[in-house]
């Protein structure tokens, strides 16, 4: 269950084409992901309705909901995500994309230290899970933001500042709340495998999530490759802005993060995979899924010993 991805397959989920979508889930959806969030990239709004339509329109089977990363994030830490579509939070801008998203509407990163930005969460956290990200925080506005209802850290570590003894960032709040689910890029490149150790040991198995924020090259190799309004350079599997040395998302798939899971935290299959099924399905509500269970959604994946993907069930039909 993938709860933060932006493409694969050579194609955007956000492009605003419902082919692009389609592709895009379906190259996830070989690689074992059953059940895939998408997340829209901030670009300018009638864009990211666009995206939204399109999403929906698509009816992807695999794709379980919409996530907004934007466009109320903090310039300074805006990563990979267009400065200039940037905005503050505004209630109107907020329906207008949770409108487009036609009952698909999931989770919406926001930097908890913009203006307005506790009020928007307070008023809509029952219509949305948000998230803390993108933010230049020392700490502050992000406590008050799990406190007005905020339950996820969007990439912990990356695209927020790190943590120091003085000032514990968002990353010390999150991982010491828990009442929050922490997501983490397991690729190798987003997190030194000490990070990784430490953010698990510390929130505990329960509290996190793997996610992969895959962009669209994801699958295709080194090269140079536009999507939607982004220009991007992969070259040994890291993938950065053109011309630039900042991350654009990674080209990894969920199934990578299990095997990195197993190999860096030393735990054993079992576990490992609630990191990349049960605590996401917990944690949005999905009761029918996520774990083996008689009742629930036959979604199912056949793993070598070396966990390579061997086979992938969608509701019980063999997926080709």
């Amino acid at each position: 269950m993938d709860t933060h991805c932006h493409g694969g397959g050579g194609a955007a989920l956000y492009s605003g084409e419902p082919e692009d979508v389609l592709r895009a889930a379906r190259s996830h959806l070989l690689h074992g992901t059953t059940s895939l969030v998408a997340s829209v990239a901030t670009m300018r709004l009638d864009r990211m309705v666009r995206a939204a339509e399109a999403i929906v329109a698509a009816k992807a089977p695999n794709i379980r909901g919409i996530h907004f990363e934007g466009p109320f994030l903090s310039q300074r830490r805006r990563g990979a995500q267009t400065a200039d579509a940037l905005l503050a939070p505004d209630e109107k801008v907020f329906d207008d994309l949770i409108g487009a998203a036609g009952g698909l509407a999931m989770a919406m990163t926001i930097a908890p230290e913009l203006p307005g930005a506790i009020e928007l969460i307070e008023r809509y956290r029952g219509e949305v899970t948000f998230a803390v990200g993108h933010t230049d925080d020392d700490g502050t506005w992000t406590r008050r933001a799990f406190d007005a209802g905020a339950r996820t850290a969007t990439h912990l570590f990356n695209a927020m500042p790190a943590m120091t003894h003085r000032q514990p960032g968002p990353v010390g709040i999150a991982l010491t709340d828990e009442r929050i689910a922490c997501e983490l890029i397991a690729d190798g490149i987003h997190l030194s495998p000490e990070a990784l150790t430490v953010a698990t040991r510390t929130a505990g198995l329960d509290r996190t999530i793997l996610v992969t924020d895959a962009m669209a090259a994801t699958g295709l190799g080194d090269g140079e490759y536009s999507y939607a309004d982004r220009h991007v350079h992969v070259r040994d599997g890291v993938a950065t802005l053109r011309g630039t040395d900042t991350l654009a998302g990674s080209v990894h798939v969920l199934a990578d993060a299990l095997a990195t899971a197993v190999r860096v935290l030393g735990i054993p299959v079992p576990q490992a995979t609630q990191l990349v099924a049960s605590n996401a399905a917990r944690h949005y509500g999905w009761q029918d899924r996520g774990t083996l269970a008689v009742g629930n959604v036959a979604d199912l994946v056949l793993l070598s010993p070396d966990l390579t993907v061997e086979a992938v069930y969608l509701a019980g039909t063999p997926v080709s």
